[in-house]
């Protein structure tokens, strides 16, 4: 059997052999030029970047609007309440009790009753311009009888009551017992209503102070007044008083009702005659006296 002969490696080949082995040799070298001294691998010189440059910036202005301190609210000076003004249509209403000093500038115009007030009640400092017997009549006749005494000389209430011009701020009027038998209603009230303007007209500043009057006891004036003193005309002249009081605006003064019973008589035990009191109810009368009072600054 014949052998064929074997052929060895082509010569294309083993040069494509030996080119691939001269790159590896190489290769070693190239990749040690590559790298820095350090051992990195060499990378290009970095370009710095350019600084920009700052344009200044203005200051910011806050645009908060700034806090003004408070100012304080000046603080007003209360507006003082009015007082309420009176009411003429009614008595006064009781009040605190004021002390004696309270009467030293009154004046005190009435009868005999209003006498018995002077000597028995405990009252001090008032002025009195009283006598027994004296009617609304006598007081504003055209020729008044003189019975005040001032420094020596007489005078009749209206002129007394000019004498004393300005004098007092409190007038007090207790008339009426005594006309009980006088059958002019009418000329009663003129009467009263000419001597609250004469007063006024001469104390200007005075608080006029209208008295009603206190019922009579029935069993005691039976036996030591004539018949006209009765209650039902006391009734008649207190309505009037009334009257007076809204019309004239003065301050009713309710001892009518204070001075006497629920049955509306004075009771025997506070009478020594039926019409005048005794010493205990003329105390009782001035103690409704101190306790119902009124500020000049309600009186319209």
């Amino acid at each position: 059997m014949s052998h064929r002969r074997r052929r060895g490696p082509s010569i294309p080949l083993l040069l494509a052999g030996l080119v691939v082995c001269a790159g590896l040799l190489i290769a070693p070298t190239l990749t040690r030029a590559l790298r820095s001294p350090e051992g990195t691998a060499a990378s290009p010189a970095p370009t710095a970047a350019p600084t920009p440059a700052i344009t200044p910036t203005m200051p910011i202005q806050s645009t908060a609007t700034p806090t003004l301190a408070p100012t304080a609210t000046p603080k007003l000076a209360p507006t003082p309440t009015p007082a309420a003004q009176f009411d003429y249509t009614q008595p006064a209403p009781q009040t605190p009790v004021v002390d004696m000093s309270y009467f030293s500038d009154a004046l005190f115009i009435g009868d005999s009753r209003t006498e018995g007030l002077q000597l028995y009640s405990g009252i001090e400092g008032a002025t009195f311009f009283c006598y027994k017997g004296i009617t609304i009549f006598d007081v504003m006749q055209n020729n008044p009888k003189k019975l005040i005494k001032l420094n020596g000389t007489s005078y009749s209430i209206v002129d007394a009551l000019t004498q004393k011009s300005g004098k007092f701020s409190k007038v007090y009027i207790s008339l009426g017992i005594n006309e009980l038998g006088y059958y002019d209603n009418q000329g009663f009230h003129d009467k009263f209503a000419a001597l609250i303007d004469h007063i006024r007209a001469t104390q200007p500043n005075a608080i006029i102070y209208l008295q009603n009057q206190v019922p009579v006891n029935p069993t005691l004036c039976a036996k030591n007044w004539p018949s006209y003193v009765n209650n039902d005309k006391v009734a008649v002249y207190n309505e009037i008083f009334t009257q007076l009081a809204v019309e004239k605006k003065v301050v009713l003064l309710d001892v009518a009702t204070a001075l006497s019973t629920p049955e509306g008589i004075l009771a025997q035990e506070n009478t020594v005659d039926g019409v005048h009191f005794t010493k205990g109810w003329y105390k009782e009368w001035l103690s409704y006296l101190m306790c119902h009072t009124v500020d000049p600054n309600t009186l319209g």
